[in-house]
């Protein structure tokens, strides 16, 4: 029975307010939204200071690396060109160096090639050398003479030869002595006359400097090709006796004949040989073995 002290658990107490229970709940239920929101606040704050720190990073690796790069395309530049003055330096000392007079008359045996004597009987070979003979005597001529005047300008007397009774070693005398000599080609034949190829060998020897050698073999080889000629020379290499050389093909005697010189301050010298005997690659190794034995040092 309920008597006048008993109170009803659904009876709210005017004193207490609701129930704690509903109180501790809605109470939590605040606590942990707000705890929620603030972590969610936080959160928000946070990340983008991270992304800036990390962005901030990978701009200076990236600072970075374009420097090293910069600095190294900057090095491989410097090296390169550093390189390259070096190949210009050794080119032009190689074909500033003066090597020594030529060997006259021509040896007999020129980079293991033997020279051949007497009359020459193929007549298609004959009428090559002969005009070969007659544009590199021109050539040389002139240079000689263009030496002459250049010692006259300078006040020294450039004559032909010496005069009776004086020394042709004297200082001022500029004279020039020419050689030549046909070399033979053992184990090569000429598919047209089946007889051994040959290389011929023209040389000139002067007193004075004919010219800057680069200057010397271009003029020399252009007075080889003719003025009809289509093709002009190109450089090769000079070997050890320095100086400036090139080749060309020419059209002599009706024969498309390889040409090989070079030019070395008092001397010039050629080879050349029908290309159908011997190719222009060939002919420009011949040249650089050839003048160990065709000029000194």
């Amino acid at each position: 029975m309920a008597g006048p002290w008993t109170i009803s658990r659904d009876r709210q107490d005017a004193d207490a307010g609701t129930d704690l229970r509903g109180t501790f709940s809605r109470a939590g239920t605040r606590s942990w939204r707000a705890l929620a929101s603030g972590l969610a606040s936080s959160a928000t704050l946070v990340r983008p200071a991270a992304r800036n720190t990390a962005t901030v990073v990978r701009a200076r690796w990236a600072v970075c690396m374009l420097s090293v790069m910069v600095m190294l395309i900057a090095a491989l530049a410097w090296a390169t060109v550093s390189l390259a003055q070096r190949g210009i330096t050794a080119s032009q000392a190689a074909a500033n160096r003066a090597s020594g007079p030529l060997v006259i008359p021509a040896p007999k045996s020129a980079g293991a090639l033997p020279r051949r004597f007497g009359p020459i009987p193929d007549a298609n070979a004959a009428a090559i050398i002969s005009e070969l003979r007659h544009r590199f005597g021109a050539v040389g001529y002139g240079l000689v003479s263009a030496a002459r005047k250049a010692a006259e300008g300078a006040g020294q007397p450039g004559q032909a030869g010496p005069m009776a009774g004086q020394d042709a070693r004297a200082p001022g005398v500029i004279t020039a002595n020419w050689t030549s000599g046909l070399y033979g080609q053992p184990g090569h034949l000429d598919p047209q006359t089946d007889k051994p190829a040959w290389v011929m060998y023209l040389g000139l020897d002067a007193t004075a400097k004919l010219g800057a050698p680069g200057n010397t073999i271009g003029n020399l080889m252009m007075g080889i090709l003719g003025p009809y000629s289509k093709i002009g020379p190109w450089q090769v290499n000079s070997g050890h006796r320095g100086g400036a050389s090139n080749c060309t093909v020419a059209w002599l005697a009706q024969t498309t004949v390889g040409v090989c010189g070079w030019a070395s301050g008092h001397s010039i010298g050629v080879i050349a040989s029908p290309l159908r005997d011997t190719s222009v690659e060939a002919l420009a190794t011949m040249l650089i073995r050839m003048r160990y034995d065709l000029q000194r040092k």
